[in-house]
């Protein structure tokens, strides 16, 4: 399943895991933002060219890889409330015990 990071400078955050998701909350959570392949690695800087700007990473593992989405990080241009947004949105998985 993928996961959801997100930057936020303005917060000192740097890359806090904000959810893990099945491939289709995934989709619908970026469905409309477009994403650019950062690479292998997680971003050491800003993954957008400025250091003040709030920013959602994407990661995809070798594994999970699919014919849309290569492995690696993606950024993800989107605004970081309709990210939340959608989130907040998404069907909750059940608890296992």
């Amino acid at each position: 399943m993928p996961n959801l990071y997100f930057w936020e400078p303005e917060k000192q955050n740097y890359g806090i895991l904000q959810a893990v998701l099945p491939w289709e909350d995934c989709d619908r959570v970026v469905a409309r933002a477009s994403a650019i392949r950062l690479g292998d690695e997680f971003p050491t800087e800003s993954p957008n060219g400025t250091s003040h700007a709030a920013v959602v990473i994407l990661y995809v593992r070798p594994e999970e890889a699919n014919e849309k989405w290569f492995p690696g990080f993606y950024r993800i241009d989107s605004e970081l409330t309709e990210i939340r947004d959608a989130l907040v949105a998404a069907p909750k998985m059940p608890e296992t015990r």
